[in-house]
């Protein structure tokens, strides 16, 4: 039993040591993302915070009229204000996703998968920053019309949105390529 445990510890720590992390796309890609989209989030909540009332009576600012416009809000909870009155659970559930979307993205290689990651890590570590700011709120100032009532939201929540999305899709790929060399290897042992 002891030489298992020891051949498992050595077979992970090869398996780590040995891995292709795509490091370099990794600082040259993602981090500029990061950087740039986490100083856009927060300028873009800054101006907002600046420049649009606060009053839950004022008028929407229009911006692409009938689709998306300006609206000044801070919401204290999740998603649609969901558990907005339990801001402890809203900050470690917010770490907690974050640091696991960060985690995997260090570990993972596959360049879609790592681009949805850092996507939602940058979100997630926006809205964190905000709420450091906000008294445990986030300005949320786009207001979608489509769908009433309508949801208000900010840059930070389209970053975890959209890389949800291209997380899905790097993992259907992923998917898909697996299974077709699969079968071309099946195709080819069967044509020996």
């Amino acid at each position: 039993m002891k030489e298992r445990t020891k051949q498992l510890w050595y077979d992970v720590r090869d398996h780590f040591k040995n891995r292709n992390y795509i490091w370099k796309y990794k600082l040259q890609v993602c981090l500029s993302l990061f950087i740039g989209l986490l100083i856009l989030d927060i300028i873009t909540k800054q101006l907002v915070f600046h420049l649009l009332s606060h009053s839950s009576d004022a008028p929407e600012v229009k911006f692409l009229d009938g689709f998306i416009n300006f609206k000044f809000m801070v919401n204290t909870g999740i998603s649609f204000g969901i558990n907005a009155n339990n801001l402890m659970v809203v900050i470690i559930g917010a770490v907690f996703i974050t640091l696991i979307a960060f985690g995997i993205f260090l570990y993972v290689n596959s360049k879609p998968a790592v681009i949805g990651l850092i996507m939602i890590t940058i979100g997630g570590f926006g809205n964190l920053i905000d709420r450091m700011w906000n008294q445990g709120g986030v300005v949320d100032f786009l207001a979608w019309i489509w769908f009433p009532p309508y949801s208000v939201f900010n840059l930070a929540d389209t970053c975890v949105i959209a890389g949800v999305i291209v997380l899905i899709i790097a993992i259907i790929i992923e998917i898909i390529q697996f299974y077709l060399e699969r079968h071309r290897s099946n195709h080819e042992e069967n044509v020996e």
